[in-house]
């Protein structure tokens, strides 16, 4: 069974014959997607040995070890061809960033399914540097908390500090998490600014941008609610 977070995940994945998940520890993304005649087959890689072993477990008990590659080793290192698609997800944003960067020459054209809880920034940054763009950011909360998944694609596309900082296609998701995703990335911003003004020396460059930020925040969701209220009207 898959969290919310992972159902994204999986939700967002090309059929394709061959595909990798990065960090897979229990292997839960891969083995449905395997189970359920998504992918053919898979590259399951980590670089902690324990974590590898509960994937092959995994992999045994659904018994689908001949349908995966197990491989020890760090980030995108182990994959020794070209992947359709790749997925990184439950680690933080810097993390992912550091993977992509340092194994940008093993992407090779292959879609990225990511998701991170931190840090989404640094993923979006970290695609203009390889040469890729988000298609898709979806939120969704899980366990608590609200994540984002980002599929990108081969192709970059450059964006504004600010798109940087919030995203693009991200208020193109028809996700019912959309709203109280902006609503609680705004609390976070009004939170920070509290601090600011709180400084010993205000930063008054920094205090403009995150009122610039929650006010893009309250516009989106403005208009995706007015929106969702004439969508209703309409039945």
């Amino acid at each position: 069974m898959l969290d919310e977070r992972l159902s994204l995940a999986y939700g967002l994945y090309p059929a394709c014959r061959l595909a990798a998940d990065i960090g897979t520890d229990h292997a839960h993304l891969p083995a449905a997607l395997l189970q359920r005649g998504r992918c053919q087959h898979m590259v399951l890689t980590d670089r902690s040995p324990s974590a590898l072993d509960n994937a092959r477990r995994e992999m045994v008990r659904r018994r689908l070890l001949d349908r995966v590659t197990l491989c020890l080793g760090e980030g995108l290192s182990p994959l020794s061809g070209p992947c359709e698609a790749i997925s990184v997800t439950g680690m933080g944003g810097r993390t992912i960033r550091e993977i992509l960067l340092s194994g940008r020459q093993k992407l090779q054209g292959a879609t990225l399914i990511l998701s991170a809880h931190t840090d989404w920034p640094l993923i979006r940054a970290a695609l203009m540097d390889i040469g890729y763009h988000a298609d898709r950011e979806e939120p969704c909360f899980a366990a608590g908390r609200f994540y984002l998944v980002i599929r990108a694609l081969p192709g970059a596309v450059s964006l504004s500090a600010q798109e940087l900082r919030l995203g693009t296609c991200l208020f193109e998701s028809a996700s019912p998490c959309l709203i109280p995703f902006l609503a609680r990335r705004r609390d976070i911003l009004a939170h920070e600014l509290k601090g600011l003004k709180s400084a010993e020396v205000p930063d008054t460059a920094l205090m403009e941008q995150v009122l610039a930020d929650m006010d893009s925040y309250t516009r989106k969701i403005n208009m995706i609610g007015g929106k969702a209220h004439d969508s209703q009207a309409d039945l």
